[in-house]
């Protein structure tokens, strides 16, 4: 392939990724973090639809159960598959609601220092 091509897919990629994470960023307001604060899982509106599907592109962060349906702590997903996953931190929440919003807000935090 020519490298002149790479470049500009490169390029676009890049100038792609920006523009959607600006239009996210313009979503995320103490509204919408309050409504996943009060429901974290099921359906929720399109705006916070779209923020949550944009977190979930990689590298992302996830949760990881330390005591099945007990323990939760958030990890970030190593790039490399032969890496394991690490904790980010040592906090462990002991509701599955209350890891999920965490893990939601270190995704926003992490968004909007981006």
């Amino acid at each position: 392939m020519d490298p002149a091509a790479v470049d500009k897919q490169l390029q676009t990629y890049a100038l792609f990724n920006a523009r959607l994470k600006a239009e996210i960023r313009a979503l995320i307001t103490p509204e919408l973090i309050e409504e996943h604060r009060q429901k974290p899982l099921g359906r929720h509106s399109d705006a916070l639809e779209r923020v949550l599907n944009f977190m979930r592109r990689p590298p992302a962060f996830a949760l990881y159960s330390r005591v099945a349906f007990r323990e939760w702590q958030i990890i970030r997903l190593p790039i490399d598959p032969k890496l394991p996953p690490a904790p980010i931190d040592d906090a462990v929440y002991r509701s599955e609601n209350e890891a999920y919003h965490a893990l939601f807000l270190r995704n926003v935090h992490d968004l909007m220092a981006s």
